[in-house]
This record gives structure tokens, C-alpha cells and sequence, in this order.
């Protein structure tokens, strides 16, 4: 008879071994079952815990990425996000050294008996400990020779797994990988017979000749079904090189974390637009690109139908433009700088010019008075010795004295004028709002006695309020309408006035049914002194048009005249909206 502990250890060895038997048979049970990977992998998760009562159970894939990370794709049990914490490599390095990196690197299976105590499970050991994991065994998932999953099991008792167990196990994970691997050609058997049925004319002709780079993948593991000539362009593969394989497998993101980002928003919304993300060429060579994709079931798997167009150039393009607005805002400070250095240079060449108008207005007060004050002396000794001595002339004296007489008041009126003239710019008044109909009401009443000796038509349409120096426009009406008065040839003058308004201006028009101008001096006329009749046929200084000038000019606007010879003229002249200075 055994003794009573060697009984219980056998006793205890049966359960194990039975329940294990169990979970074997379920599990072979669930792969002949199985129609999708990924509900296979949880079920027989969910086997190992449940039955075989262990304390988690996951399975992870090996990626071939530059880290050689291991990720979980299945678990049952009590996890409490270990699986997130752990970051599992099988690299060969210090966090490569555990169960699993080793089982990868060797094909063969590894346990842990004893993780308080193993040093090679030092990186994990506590948020082992804080879950309640006291030993594990790692089998690999095997294709051929190659190690392309792990079976980790983890139990809340040290020294668990022993040698029946582990042969038993070994012979679960076998039928796992034979039933994954039947999945997989299953479903590639599928994928292609639904690469042919998506191959139908209608479809195929927005899908092949697109020259945007469409593809068709699946949602759950990345499965490339189907690209067109601008896929193949854009990421310089052969159609028949891509399709079949993940977008895993050729690299196809350059920047990881894009993919599961993507993945989140498409699944939310059921499509994507303009999604930008880092994916790389066949070479390896990053580019920026813009994606827009949709969901779509095909038979029992939903795929994404995605079109990728390459922004990189867009982005350098944007980013030179911003160089060059940068560049354009330095330009433009430092031209304010120099447009400010050059504002202060004009204020003080402004400031220059209105003393040295006040000089030359205060020269022309003294010069006109100066001048004026003989010419008023000669014109009353003149008089006076007319009303003494007139008696005593003869005709030929009358009339010399007569000349003089209108000599001086002419150079008088000369003066005057060219007094005016020089104080346009100097001594104008602030702009302020000016009633253009009442300025010319009182052009006409200072010429009054000329309208009524000429019997004079005048008509005026209704004009503007302007920003304008309101004695200056009085003086530039009376001289228009004085000069069209004067040249009229008519037994009746016929003046017109009207305004027209532009988009930034008024353009006014006085226009007669005088003499008329020739065409060559149409320019001239406005010069100081440019007179084009004798003081005899038609009198005056010769100034009126040059202070017309001067004063549109002062205003900001333009002044010109068109005339036809004997048929009359028509002076134009603009004026701005609002206020020019």
C-alpha cells in the first residue's frame, strides 16, 4: 500500500492530467469548429481557464518590426491590463529573456516554475506578483520551423507544470497551430475567390483606372485583397507582390501608431476622409499621405476600401509658402522701417515747405504791396491831372493819359491774381462738408453783372456735398463760368453744369457753347500767362485757368478740357469722396 502523501501527489497528478485531457479534447473540439482565428485563439483562452481552472491564459503573434515586439491578440482570465504593462520582446536582450522571447528564439517550450524566485523574470515580476501569478509555460505556435505565436498560460501556484502536463499541452498547441494554419489557407482560399468576385466589370473600372492608389483590405488582421496601377505606382510594388500579405508584412506604415488610430475613427463612423498618415515605399522611403476609406462586407469579412494619395509635395509646397510669407514679413517690417525713417524724412521736408511758402507767401504780400502802392500813386496823379489840367489837352494827351490810367489797373488786377494764385496752396482752409450747389449760387452772384449784360442760360443739375476748402471751389466755379461768359461768340451763353459719381471720385463738367479751343492748345491753357487771344478781343491776366489748376490739384483731382472750334468746350475736373488731405 503507498503511503498516504504519495497517494495524494498521484491523486493530484490524475486531475491534473485529466482536466488537461479535457481542455484537450474541447480544444481539438473548437478547432475542427473554428471559422474565424481570432474567435479560435479566445476560445480556447477562455478553455484554459475555465477548465483546466489555470489564472490567465493569452496568445501573442510575432512581429517583425525593428523591436521585435510580441503582440497579444487573445486572453481569458484574470488579466488586469498586465498585458498592456509587460511590453514583451523576443529580442535577445535583458527583456528578451523571459519565457516568451526565449520560446521564439528557440522553437521549444519554456516554463517558469517559480516567478518570485527566477531571475530571468525579474522585469515582470511585479505586476506578476500583483495579479497573483506564481509560474507559467510558454509553448510556441509553429509553421513548419518557424515560431510565429506563443501559448502563455500562467498559474496562482509555484511549480505547476510538470512533465506529463507539458507533453499534453504541447499536443494542444500542435492541433492550435495546424487549425490556425487551416484557417488561414481557408481564408486565403476565400479571399481569393472574393478578390475574383470583386473583379466585375463595373466595379473594377473606377477601381483600376483610378490614377488616386486604391486598395482593398480586410478590417480585422490587414489583408491586402486587392490594389490598382496606383497603388503599384505609389508604393512601387507589383500588384501580385502585395496581394495576399498584411500591410503588416510590407512595411506599409511607416509611422505604427497611425494604423490603430485609422482604425478607431473608421470604425466609429463607418468611413474616413482625408485621414493623413506617414506610410512608407517599397524602398522604404517615407511619404505623407491623405486617406479616404470606407467599410464594406465582403461574404462573412469586412473589408476597407481605401484611396491614398501622396501629399508630401503639398506639404513642402505649403511649407515653402510659409517660409515665404516669413520671409515677406520680414521684407515688410523692414520696409515699414524704412517707409517710417522716410515719413519722418517727408515731415520734415513738409515742414521746410510750409516755411518756406510762408517766406514766399510773406514776399509776395510785400512785393504786391509794393508794387500796388506806385501804381496807385501814378493812377491818382493821373486823375488828378486830368480834372486840373484836362482843358488844357489836346486829344493826343487825353488819350495818353487814358493809357496809363489802364495800365496801372491792369497791372493791378495782375497782381491780385498772381497774389491768389500763390496763396492756392498756402493760405487754403481745413477741408470741410461743402454744398457743391450752393458754392456755385454764390460763384453766380459775384457774377452777377456779367450774367445779366450777357442775358447768360445757366443750368445746373443737382451736384454733391464734398470734403473741399468751400472758398477755393467758389473761386474755381466763378473762374469757369466768368471764362465761359466771356468766350461766347452767341448772342445768348449757355452754361451746363452737372456731376457724375464714380466709384472713388465725382467728375464734374462745366461745359458752354463758346469759341471753342484748337486741339494744340488744349495743354496750354492751363499754364500761368498762357493767354490765346489779345487783351483787346477778349481781357484778362491770363491766370484764371492756372488757379483752376492749382486748386483741383490741391483737392486731389485732375483737371482737363475737350473742345470742338466755334461749337464751345467742356471742362472737366474730379473730386474725391472724402477729404484728400
Amino acid at each position: 500500500m503507498l503511503p498516504q502523501n504519495q497517494h495524494q501527489n498521484l491523486e493530484q497528478d490524475f486531475q491534473i492530467v485529466n482536466r488537461t485531457l479535457r481542455v484537450l479534447s474541447a480544444c481539438m473540439q473548437a478547432v475542427i469548429q473554428a471559422t474565424d482565428e481570432m474567435s479560435l485563439l479566445q476560445t480556447l483562452c477562455q478553455l484554459i481557464t475555465e477548465e483546466a481552472a489555470y489564472r490567465m491564459a493569452w496568445v501573442g503573434y510575432v512581429c517583425h518590426d525593428e523591436a521585435k515586439t510580441v503582440q497579444p491578440v487573445a486572453w481569458a482570465g484574470y488579466e488586469a491590463d498586465y498585458l498592456q504593462t509587460v511590453n514583451i520582446t523576443w529580442a535577445d536582450t535583458e527583456r528578451g529573456q523571459g519565457p516568451t522571447g526565449r520560446v521564439i528564439r528557440s522553437g521549444r517550450p519554456v516554463s517558469c516554475q517559480n516567478m518570485l524566485e527566477d531571475p530571468k523574470f525579474a522585469p515582470w515580476r511585479e505586476s506578476a506578483q500583483q495579479r497573483g501569478y506564481q509560474s507559467s509555460l510558454v509553448l510556441p505556435l509553429l509553421d513548419g520551423e518557424n515560431v510565429f505565436g506563443t501559448l502563455n498560460i500562467y498559474s496562482a501556484e509555484a511549480d505547476t507544470f510538470n512533465q506529463r502536463e507539458l507533453e499534453l499541452l504541447t499536443k494542444l498547441t500542435d492541433s492550435l497551430s495546424f487549425g490556425i494554419l487551416a484557417l488561414r489557407a481557408k481564408q486565403k482560399q476565400q479571399q481569393a475567390e472574393t478578390a475574383l468576385r470583386l473583379s466585375e466589370e463595373k466595379f473594377s473600372k473606377a477601381f483600376y483606372s483610378s490614377p488616386i492608389a486604391n486598395c482593398i483590405i480586410t478590417l480585422g488582421d490587414g489583408v491586402i485583397l486587392d490594389v490598382n496601377h496606383g497603388f503599384e505606382w505609389l508604393f512601387g510594388y507589383d500588384r501580385e507582390e502585395v496581394i495576399g500579405r498584411t500591410t503588416r508584412d510590407i512595411k506599409l506604415w511607416h509611422n505604427l501608431d497611425d494604423r490603430p488610430k485609422m482604425l478607431q475613427q473608421l470604425q466609429l463612423k463607418g468611413n474616413l476622409k482625408n485621414y493623413e498618415a506617414s506610410l512608407q515605399t517599397h524602398k522604404g522611403e517615407p511619404i505623407l499621405c491623405q486617406i479616404s476609406a470606407e467599410l464594406f462586407q465582403v461574404e462573412q469579412s469586412i473589408c476597407i476600401l481605401a484611396a491614398i494619395q501622396d501629399i508630401t509635395e503639398r506639404r513642402e509646397t505649403e511649407l515653402t509658402i510659409l517660409q515665404l510669407n516669413e520671409e515677406l514679413e520680414r521684407r515688410v517690417e523692414k520696409r515699414t522701417i524704412e517707409l517710417t525713417k522716410a515719413t519722418s524724412q517727408l515731415q520734415l521736408l513738409n515742414q521746410e515747405l510750409q516755411r518756406s511758402n510762408q517766406e514766399l507767401e510773406q514776399f509776395a504780400y510785400v512785393a504786391s504791396h509794393d508794387l500796388q502802392e506806385p501804381l496807385r500813386a501814378v493812377t491818382g496823379y493821373t486823375q488828378l491831372l486830368m480834372s486840373e489840367y484836362g482843358d488844357r489837352f489836346d486829344e493826343t494827351a487825353h488819350s495818353y493819359a487814358e493809357f496809363i490810367i489802364d495800365g496801372a489797373k491792369r497791372m493791378q488786377h495782375l497782381i491780385q491774381d498772381l497774389l491768389t494764385y500763390s496763396r492756392v496752396g498756402t493760405r487754403g482752409k481745413e477741408f470741410a462738408p461743402t454744398d457743391c450747389n450752393k458754392v456755385v449760387q454764390e460763384a453766380m452772384q459775384n457774377l452777377q453783372v456779367a450774367i445779366a449784360q450777357s442775358n447768360a442760360e445757366i443750368i445746373i443739375e443737382p451736384l454733391p456735398t464734398l470734403q473741399a476748402d468751400r472758398s477755393q471751389l467758389v473761386q474755381l466755379f466763378q473762374n469757369l463760368i466768368g471764362n465761359a461768359i466771356k468766350f461766347c461768340q452767341q448772342e445768348r451763353p449757355l452754361i451746363q453744369i452737372r456731376a457724375t459719381q464714380r466709384e472713388t471720385d465725382f467728375l464734374f463738367q462745366v461745359k458752354d457753347n463758346g469759341i471753342g479751343i484748337k486741339p494744340q492748345y488744349l495743354e496750354r491753357i492751363f499754364e500761368v500767362f498762357k493767354r490765346l487771344h489779345t487783351r483787346r478781343e477778349y481781357p484778362g491776366t491770363g491766370i484764371g485757368l492756372a488757379i483752376c489748376k492749382k486748386i483741383v490739384l490741391r483737392h486731389g483731382g485732375q483737371i482737363w478740357a475737350e473742345s470742338t472750334p466755334n461749337l464751345g468746350t467742356t471742362f472737366f475736373f474730379t473730386m474725391f469722396h472724402q477729404s484728400y488731405e
